[in-house]
């Protein structure tokens, strides 16, 4: 797994829509809130829900949410799926395995979730592992770490 103050490894990721998004197109332009969640787990649903609640403030500390899924995101989710929120998938696994390492994937599957906080350069801030019962972060947690890193620029 990357460690803080990393630059953190590539993303390539499709949308539903077959627009392919890669990390870099942000670069110098966004800071980033990059998540690898389980598109069927019900904490997934609720972090999007409140992430998307939060779309203004994620817009004023200019920056914008990757959230990787495995395979294609459910139709269902797209309603959490404001401009600051992008959903793709990592069909490959590559990326899930360069933040979460070697293990993250099993049967095709999430082993393990992932979110990283990073700056418009993409170096690595923040982040938060887990798999199981371990509960994601809070989206406040996430945004304290928005606001350190804009009082830094």
């Amino acid at each position: 797994m990357i460690e803080t103050r990393q630059m953190i490894p590539p993303i390539t990721a499709h949308t539903a829509a077959g627009r392919t998004i890669r990390a870099w197109d942000f670069k110098q332009k966004k800071n980033l809130v990059i998540a690898f969640l389980d598109a069927g787990s019900p904490a997934t649903e609720k972090f999007l829900r409140e992430l998307a609640g939060q779309a203004v403030r994620l817009a004023e500390l200019e920056a914008l949410a990757l959230v990787i899924f495995a395979e294609l995101p459910p139709a269902a989710l797209a309603e959490f799926s404001p401009r600051e929120i992008i959903l793709a998938a990592d069909m490959s696994g590559r990326a899930a395995r360069a933040y979460l390492g070697k293990d993250a994937l099993r049967n095709g599957g999430p082993a393990a979730w992932g979110i990283f906080v990073t700056d418009r350069y993409g170096e690595l801030y923040a982040h938060w592992s887990g798999g199981g019962n371990v509960s994601l972060p809070g989206v406040g947690e996430i945004l304290g770490w928005l606001v350190r890193i804009e009082s830094e620029c």
